[in-house]
């Protein structure tokens, strides 16, 4: 087989920082980062081809769950104070019973997620330093569909005492117990339910918007990038709703560098270092902490195209200022496979990849299917 062939699918090997997708955590369980993984068998390509280039990426996300600090199923916990006024019947004396109570609900999200982006880049033919300027413009489309639910054994009531003093009062409030604590309990159901509805449903529309900056040296044995990625608050975004295309008012900038080099004559490994540094969101005062991301990657060259497997790690190094659920820094492994061909008849390269996470906390956790087709013109 020729091995040059995949000089012409190479061109999205020069934008390894673009593909953000949807991945979850901090401000609205969502992080600015490609969970889904940023290397693929283009590393194994030994040259580039300058001028335009565009690529159409599908990845279709199926979440599973939702984990806390610990990496289990979130947890939601509350401990609050209760009052409510009572008057005759039942109660012989008209009063306000107050109380308190502690309880926990654990979260369960399912979410079917589908992300289409086009990518439009160029590559220049002039050469810097001995390398190549490449730009690139992702323009991501989204569609969602979520099923949320809290469930959790109701709290029993701490013992109920009276806003009328004196024992008989006291003696009153004691016999009401299981009555309110009955009342209580359809309440606190309702309102499970309740929120549980209003996390549920479905959006579509457009996502955040990214532009891409790098620098590209390539020889004949290994291949540098140096670049960032700016993601901008285009989507529409509700601060009220967790049904949201965009990510927030906020501004993240993904600086990086990822390298691949031949071991062998079929065999190319990769790597890639980044850093996100979020704005806050000016919407509601979070600021999603900054985090960290490694990917790694290990192309094989066969008679039918590259094969690989493919991991990626990435974790908030700061915690989230401004929310309700603390520091709340997202953390998360994943490890998967991919192949790449080429498509003759349109000398496109074809790129499959999945991703599955095997261990997070503080985020939605579950699989990432990703189709990518990249021409140059």
């Amino acid at each position: 087989m020729n091995k040059n062939w995949l000089a012409r699918s190479a061109c999205v090997g020069t934008a390894l920082f673009a593909i953000a997708g949807h991945a979850y955590a901090a401000d609205g369980s969502k992080l600015r980062f490609p969970l889904s993984g940023s290397l693929g068998g283009e590393i194994a390509a030994k040259q580039l081809t300058p001028g335009l280039y565009g690529s159409v990426v599908v990845t279709q996300i199926e979440v599973d769950k939702v984990t806390g600090d610990d990496g289990n199923a979130l947890e939601l916990v509350q401990a609050k104070a209760f009052s409510q006024a009572v008057t005759s019947p039942p109660s012989p004396i008209p009063m306000t019973v107050s109380s308190s109570f502690s309880g926990s609900a654990t979260v369960s999200v399912k979410q079917s997620q589908t992300v289409s982006n086009i990518l439009l880049g160029y590559l220049t033919e002039t050469e810097y330093a001995g390398g190549r300027l490449n730009l690139l413009v992702n323009i991501p489309y989204m569609s969602l569909n979520r099923t949320f639910s809290l469930a959790g054994d109701t709290p029993k009531l701490a013992p109920l005492s009276s806003s009328v003093p004196g024992p008989q009062a006291a003696a009153v409030a004691a016999g009401l117990q299981t009555n309110i604590q009955g009342q209580f309990a359809l309440k606190y159901q309702a309102e499970l339910a309740a929120n549980s509805t209003a996390a549920s449903g479905s959006a579509a529309d457009l996502g955040d918007m990214e532009v891409t900056g790098a620098w590209v040296r390539q020889t004949d044995d290994m291949k540098i990038i140096v670049g960032a990625t700016l993601a901008m608050p285009t989507a529409k975004y509700d601060k009220n709703s967790v049904l949201n295309t965009g990510f927030g008012n906020y501004y993240t900038l993904r600086p990086g560098v990822a390298v691949s080099g031949r071991a062998s004559e079929d065999l190319t490994l990769g790597a890639k270092v980044s850093l996100g540094l979020n704005s806050p969101n000016n919407d509601n005062g979070i600021r999603t902490g900054n985090f960290f991301g490694l990917d790694l990657a290990a192309a094989y060259l066969t008679p039918v195209g590259v094969f690989g497997p493919h991991v990626m790690y990435v974790s908030q190094y700061e915690d989230d200022q401004g929310g309700t659920f603390g520091g709340n820094r997202f953390n998360a492994t994943g490890a998967g496979v991919f192949y790449t061909t080429l498509i003759r008849p349109i000398n496109a390269g074809l790129n499959f990849s999945y991703m599955q996470m095997l261990n997070t906390r503080n985020a939605l956790s579950g699989s990432f299917l990703q189709i990518r087709l990249t021409k140059a013109f």
